[in-house]
């Protein structure tokens, strides 16, 4: 019988046993020190933070308050001082949040008093260029060319003031986010604030609708609260904002010698959907309109007129180059009531603008 030599590599049933109970330790040790580093990574990991729900915002535009170039844009002093006591009145509501959109010059009290009130509630120039909201805007254009064709309905200052709001909305909705706060479009309200120009009304208007808001925001009028700028004359008093159908605000006021004076505005139409008109019926020899752009480099493209059992005037946006001033010729208490009558009674009407159709010779 030949004896097989035992070769000293082959394990015996005693080492392979040691060396199974080495190897699970070692394998338990692996486990257990990765049972470790995933608790450490847990804990270094942020925490989920429920959200925070913000229920109102507060909304600046272009500050800070000046008068009208024809008063040198001078600084408004009582209308800025009332902004930064809003801000200390409602900063420590922690359901209230403030945006601010700078203009060409930055206000740093109503800053300073932002931060100090708000918190990380404050947002200035929450501006969002990512390729997601690019596209997202890319969709705007389009809608705004089925919305309202392509044949010089609109023109390139209303899509450029849209896309602007767009990418402060977008970059708000980011900010709230990454800062632990939400909101219900539903319920959320907003008040604006700001001189009374193309840009407060536009960024009210179209903020609210990117914001997706389901009311308008409150424009301020109010003389202590606005610098009352885009008006044909001066403005004595602020009498009433009220809500029409549309989402349209008509902003009542008096002159300095008691005679009406009101604006339409459009609160929540974005721009792919053509401007209002209100049709008011009175008699039209007992008012003057006056129809302006916005816009000092474009010409007024508006619908306003007087009709034979009333008269037409433009809603604006601050972006469309038509609003329309109604002023009263009376001013006694008679003649304001039945102006104020009239124009809250008006209906709003989508302008239907038909282009001029030109035959093309061909040879």
């Amino acid at each position: 019988m030949t004896n097989r030599k035992t070769s000293s590599y082959a394990p015996t049933r005693r080492c392979f046993i040691k060396g199974m109970a080495t190897f699970a330790t070692a394998v338990a040790s692996v486990a257990a020190a990765r049972s470790t580093a995933a608790e450490d990574n847990e804990e270094d990991k942020p925490k989920s933070i429920a959200k925070k729900t913000i229920k109102h915002i507060l909304l600046f535009t272009h500050p800070p308050a000046k008068f009208s170039q024809n008063r040198l844009a001078k600084p408004n002093a009582t209308v800025e001082n009332n902004w930064i006591k809003s801000v200390a009145e409602k900063g420590p509501d922690p359901a209230n949040a403030m945006c601010l959109l700078r203009g060409s010059k930055q206000d740093k009290p109503l800053e300073e008093a932002a931060a100090k009130h708000f918190g990380d509630r404050c947002f200035i120039n929450p501006f969002d260029g990512s390729s997601e909201t690019r596209s997202i805007m890319l969709g705007d254009l389009n809608r705004t060319f089925h919305g309202r064709g392509n044949h010089g309905e609109w023109n390139p200052y209303e899509i450029w003031s849209a896309n602007n709001a767009r990418q402060w909305a977008e970059g708000l909705k980011k900010q709230l986010a990454e800062r632990g706060y939400g909101y219900d479009p539903a319920a959320l309200t907003m008040e604006t604030f700001g001189n009374w120009s193309g840009c407060h009304h536009k960024y009210s208007n179209f903020m609210a609708v990117y914001l997706d808001m389901q009311r308008p925001a409150l424009i301020h009028a109010e003389t202590e609260l606005c610098s009352l700028k885009n008006v044909p004359m001066p403005a004595h008093e602020f009498v009433a904002l009220e809500a029409m159908p549309e989402h349209v605000w008509l902003a009542i006021f008096k002159r300095e010698d008691g005679a009406p004076m009101a604006q339409f505005w459009d609160g929540l139409r974005p721009v792919w959907r053509p401007p209002h008109v209100a049709c008011v019926k009175m008699n039209p020899a007992k008012v003057d309109l006056f129809t302006f752009s916005p816009n000092s480099f474009i010409p007024v493209d508006g619908n306003s007129k007087k009709l034979s059992d009333g008269f037409l005037a433009d809603v604006g946006d601050g972006a469309h180059p038509a609003f329309t001033t109604v002023v009263g010729r009376g001013n006694d208490a008679g003649d304001f009531e039945e102006l104020r009558t009239a124009l809250m009674n008006a209906t709003i009407e989508t302008r239907q603008k038909k282009r001029h159709v030109y035959i093309a010779v061909e040879t």
